[in-house]
C-alpha cells in the first residue's frame, strides 16, 4: 500500500515554506523547500506555492493520492473559511486570495487554511510543549510582524474567521505616532517586530536627536540599507539611537506579554521568528521583568518565557499538525 503523506505551507512577509512529511509527522521525514515571498501581483504567493508544492511531489516520487491534506499557514488577517488573506499589512496586498488558486491546481487534496501565528501554537504543541504546558500554551512570533496563538484549556482559539490572536495589533501606546503598516498608530508591532524596529530607527534618525554615528557606519552611510538586524547590531556596539530603539522594543514586548497573559493565563510562551537570531537582547530583560516583577505588566501569575527550538520553522510545522488534527480529529480543534 503506497504510504500517505501531509503537506505543510507557512506563508510570511520574508519567505514561503512548504514541506512534505509522512503522515506521523516523523522529523526524520520532513523534506521541506523555502522561497522569497513573491509580491508583484495578487496571486504570485499561490503561483510559488504551487510550483513548490509540485516540485516537492516529483523529487519524492509521491503522487497527489497519497496527500491527505495541506495545511496553510499564513500571515493574517484570514476568512478561513474563503481562504483569503485581507487587510494585510506585510504581503504586499491587501486582499490575497489562496485557496481558488491552489483548489484550481489539486482540486482532490483537502486544503486546511489557518493563521501563522495560531499555526505555531499547533507547532509548538504537537512537536514541543512539555504536557504540563500543553492545556494553556501561547506562541508569539516576533519577525517582519508579530503574530501569536493560543490554546486555553485544551481548545485552540480560533475567533469568528480564525484571527483569535492577532497580539501584534494589540495598542500599546495611545498616543504613539509611530505607525503600522496596517494602518494604524501605536501597534505592538510597530515597536517591536523587525519591520517596526527598522521604520523606527529611520524615524528616529530623520528626527536628528539621537546620536547614529555607529549605525551609520555600520551601513556604510546609506540609510537604504538599515534593518532590523543592523540595528540590533549597532545596539550592541553602544550606537546611541539603536539602543533607544531597542529599549523600546524590549519595553513594548514587556506590555504585550502582559497583555497576552493577563487575557489568557497561560502556562507557558514560547516565542520564535526571526528576530529571535538577537534573543540575547530580546529574552532575557523579559525573563528578569516577569520573574521579579511581574505586577507591573500582568496582574495574573507570569508564565514561563522560552525560544522554540524549531526558529522559523514552527509556523510550518505547526501547518503541518494543523492536517494530522484535523484528520486525526484531535480535541483541540473541536
Amino acid at each position: 500500500m503506497d504510504e500517505n503523506y501531509i503537506a505543510g505551507v507557512d506563508i510570511g512577509g520574508t519567505w514561503v515554506r512548504v514541506a512534505i512529511c509522512t503522515a506521523d509527522l516523523n522529523e526524520k521525514n520532513i523534506k521541506k523547500r523555502i522561497i522569497k515571498t513573491l509580491k508583484e501581483s495578487k496571486y504570485s504567493i499561490s503561483n510559488s506555492v504551487c510550483q513548490i508544492f509540485s516540485q516537492l511531489l516529483s523529487d519524492n516520487n509521491i503522487e497527489q493520492d497519497q496527500i491527505l491534506g495541506i495545511g496553510i499557514a499564513t500571515a493574517g488577517p484570514l476568512n478561513m473559511e474563503k481562504g483569503e488573506v485581507f487587510n494585510n499589512a506585510n504581503l504586499g496586498f491587501r486582499v490575497i486570495p489562496l485557496k481558488k488558486p491552489i483548489k484550481e491546481r489539486f482540486p482532490e487534496i483537502p486544503l486546511y487554511f489557518i493563521n501563522d501565528g495560531i499555526a505555531g501554537v499547533l507547532g509548538i504543541h504537537f512537536f514541543e510543549a512539555l504536557d504540563n504546558e500543553k492545556d494553556n500554551l501561547v506562541y508569539i512570533s516576533m519577525s517582519t510582524g508579530i503574530g501569536g496563538g493560543v490554546i486555553c484549556n485544551g481548545h485552540l482559539l480560533l475567533g469568528k474567521e480564525g484571527n483569535a490572536a492577532e497580539i501584534g495589533h494589540a495598542l500599546v501606546e495611545p498616543k504613539s505616532i509611530a505607525k503600522c503598516n496596517c494602518g494604524a498608530y501605536g501597534c505592538w508591532e510597530a515597536y517591536s517586530s523587525g519591520t517596526g524596529v527598522q521604520n523606527r530607527a529611520l524615524d528616529a534618525l530623520n528626527d536628528g536627536k539621537l546620536n547614529a554615528a555607529l549605525l551609520m557606519q555600520g551601513v556604510d552611510n546609506d540609510k537604504s540599507k538599515i534593518t532590523a538586524k543592523k540595528v540590533f547590531q549597532a545596539a550592541r556596539n553602544g550606537d546611541e539611537l539603536s539602543k533607544k530603539i531597542i529599549d523600546d522594543c524590549v519595553f513594548y514586548t514587556k506590555v504585550g506579554i502582559g497583555l497576552v497573559n493577563s487575557y489568557y493565563d497561560c502556562s507557558s510562551i514560547y516565542f520564535g521568528g526571526a528576530m529571535m537570531k538577537d534573543n540575547k537582547q530580546i529574552i532575557p530583560p523579559l525573563i528578569e521583568q516577569f520573574e521579579k516583577d511581574p505586577i507591573r505588566f500582568t496582574i495574573n501569575h507570569p508564565p514561563k518565557l522560552k525560544l522554540t527550538r524549531y526558529q522559523d520553522e514552527i509556523g510550518l510545522r505547526g501547518a503541518l499538525a494543523l492536517v494530522k488534527y484535523k484528520v486525526g480529529k484531535n480535541k483541540i480543534i473541536s
